[in-house]
């Protein structure tokens, strides 16, 4: 998996900010003490996923990490570095883990996306990918503006890394015009810290400030969290690091 368009100079600049981060966040990342799960609750924590993470730093384009058995489970319930837990989370660490995981998609755009990306794909699920040049997620007046940004960055992350796997230049092509629309709506306080789809935004000239702000953001964020608040941060990091690999 790599990035298969020109690497130019500004490309390759923050390309290396981008590892020079995540070798900070993931030598950093650790769980805060306190946070125990309920008895009988099958748990993995994502601090688990960071030697998956540190390998692909060292082969980008190899097998990363065995995965824990608890990731075979379909309910596990999968922690940040303070005891937070969000779905994508265990798409995030058996993405990182490599192989095929049989997962259910929950009928969202997101959710589509992760299972394909994790799952057992042959070719490129073109028809799974919402059409246009806008966002990829329709926006209920109703949505949370937080919530929403949160299930299109995801969902951006997982649709860029398929368009990479599988080299298909439509899927590049809808990426880069979501991208756009972000860098062209979507503000600041939107986001997180962490920096989901930062490799989607990094490609392109027109989006790449936004690659930037992302890691400006994490950077700041990881001074004040500390260590447990790195962990997401690390892996989305040695992720976007190996998308962005030539």
């Amino acid at each position: 998996m790599g990035y298969n368009g020109a690497v130019t100079d500004e490309l390759r600049r923050l390309r290396g900010a981008v590892r020079a981060l995540a070798e900070r966040a993931l030598a950093a990342a650790c769980d805060a003490p306190g946070h125990r799960p309920r008895a009988g609750t099958v748990v993995y924590r994502l601090t688990e996923a960071v030697p998956a993470a540190r390998a692909a730093l060292e082969n980008p384009s190899g097998v990363l990490a065995d995965p824990a058995a608890a990731l075979t489970d379909p309910w596990v319930r999968v922690q940040d570095g303070r005891g937070h837990t969000r779905p994508v989370y265990a798409s995030l660490a058996r993405h990182l883990h490599g192989g095929e995981w049989l997962v259910p998609d929950g009928g969202t755009v997101d959710g589509r996306a992760w299972s394909r990306l994790i799952g057992e794909t042959a070719a490129f699920p073109a028809d799974d990918l919402p059409p246009g040049d806008g966002p990829l997620h329709p926006r209920d007046p109703d949505d949370a503006p937080d919530h929403w940004t949160y299930r299109e960055l995801t969902a951006l992350h997982a649709w860029d890394a398929l368009a990479e796997r599988f080299d298909d230049g439509a899927g590049r092509a809808r990426v880069a015009a979501a991208a756009r629309w972000h860098v062209g709506h979507t503000q600041p306080d939107y986001t997180t810290y962490q920096p989901w789809a930062l490799a989607a935004f990094a490609r392109g000239p027109d989006t790449r400030g936004f690659a930037e702000q992302q890691l400006h953001d994490t950077q700041t964020q990881l001074a004040i969290h500390g260590g447990a608040g790195s962990v997401v941060a690390g892996l989305l990091l040695a992720d976007a690091w190996t998308l962005l690999s030539p």
